[in-house]
């Protein structure tokens, strides 16, 4: 699934291909044909692509959720799946980019987007630069009965972890993933976020995802989708559970991850 990762790759790749040309055809409801494309950039899971035209400048939000997936062609290339699943697609001399399936596809203007219901209101950016963990550490204690399993993937809070960055960061950093915000001292919840903030940008400039980095592609990650097997480190059967009003699960080691004692 598209995390973080995947979206700052997809933002890079776009930007290299289409920052600064004019566009010569696109399957869009507002005119943005002959207008330039200003910039690609990524906030978590969502990828806003800005153009210039005429008036003013308007901006593509895609979420790509389960399934989506941009593209880059040059023009005489044959797409690797069929025209008719590109919800989008954006023309230029030199690159075409469609985007199949996703199930997110918004052309807004800048007043539009502050209107919207979610990106206004996005947590900062993991995988960014820029990252405020100060900001991103006070929203996580704006909530201190939440479990740490749950924090982590709302988007409100951290924008860009997604279930599987979530499991691995907490296995690396021994945390049972029903502990509770108000149970981590300062420094263990900085380690927290920091070692989220590590897997999403080691992970960011292309290759399957990984949390371990060893030679054999077999062993690439340590708890996601791993139940019933043992742990890399201790040999004990890797578990899943679930949390209440949450549908994606934790994977963890039982011997590694073990309850804090105040749980």
């Amino acid at each position: 699934m598209p995390e973080g990762d995947t979206i700052f790759r997809t933002a890079t790749v776009l930007r290299r291909a289409l920052a600064g040309r004019v566009v010569t055809g696109s399957a869009a409801r507002r005119k943005v044909v002959g207008g330039t494309v200003k910039a690609v950039e990524s906030n978590g899971k969502h990828l806003l692509i800005t153009f210039t035209t005429d008036g003013e400048d308007v901006v593509l939000h895609t979420h790509m959720r389960m399934q989506g997936q941009w593209h880059v062609y040059r023009p005489d290339q044959r797409w690797w799946f069929a025209p008719s699943k590109a919800r989008v697609v954006i023309r230029t001399d030199e690159y075409v980019a469609p985007c199949e399936t996703p199930p997110v596809v918004e052309l807004m203007t800048a007043r539009e987007i502050a209107l919207h219901p979610v990106i206004p209101e996005l947590g900062p950016d993991v995988i960014a630069d820029a990252f405020d963990l100060d900001e991103g550490l006070r929203r996580l204690r704006a909530q201190p009965d939440r479990e740490i399993s749950t924090a982590l993937l709302d988007q409100r809070t951290l924008s860009g972890i997604g279930n599987e960055i979530k499991n691995e960061t907490l296995f690396l950093t021994h945390t049972w993933p029903w502990t509770k915000i108000a149970d981590f001292d300062d420094a263990e919840l900085r380690r927290v976020v920091l070692a989220a903030r590590d897997l999403l940008r080691r992970n960011r400039d292309g290759g399957p995802r990984r949390s371990r980095f060893v030679l054999d592609r077999r062993q690439l990650r340590s708890v996601q989708e791993r139940r019933g097997l043992p742990c890399y480190e201790c040999g004990t059967l890797i578990d899943v559970g679930f949390h209440p009003n949450e549908f994606r699960k934790s994977y963890f080691c039982p011997k590694c991850q073990q309850p804090p004692q105040s749980a």
